[in-house]
C-alpha cells in the first residue's frame, strides 16, 4: 500500500468569498460561499494582478469587486461546465 499524498488527486482552484452575506448566511456562516475563478495546483502563484475586478456569484447573481489579497487558493472539485474568471484562463 502506498503512502497517502495530500496532492494526488486532489483538485484545486482559485476562490474569493462572496461579499453577500445575506444571501449566503445559511451555507456556512465560518467558511462563506466560495466563487471558483479558475484551476490551479498545490504550488502554483496566483495570477499578477493590479488594482481590483468584478466577479460575479454563480449562486446569488451578485457582482462585486474583489483585490488580488482576497484571492485564496481552495481545494474544490468543479463541475465539467466551469468556466474559469477571464484573469484566470
Amino acid at each position: 500500500m502506498g503512502a497517502w499524498s495530500p496532492w494526488e488527486n486532489s483538485n484545486y482552484c482559485w476562490v474569493v468569498i462572496c461579499k453577500n452575506v445575506k444571501a449566503h448566511r445559511q451555507v456556512n456562516v465560518n467558511a462563506g460561499h466560495k466563487i471558483a475563478l479558475g484551476e490551479t495546483d498545490a504550488f502554483e502563484s496566483p495570477p499578477t494582478m493590479n488594482g481590483s475586478f468584478l466577479v460575479r456569484c454563480n449562486d446569488c447573481d451578485k457582482e462585486y469587486s474583489y483585490e488580488a489579497g482576497e484571492v485564496l487558493r481552495h481545494e474544490l472539485e468543479l463541475p465539467a461546465s466551469f468556466m474559469p474568471h477571464p484573469l484566470f484562463r
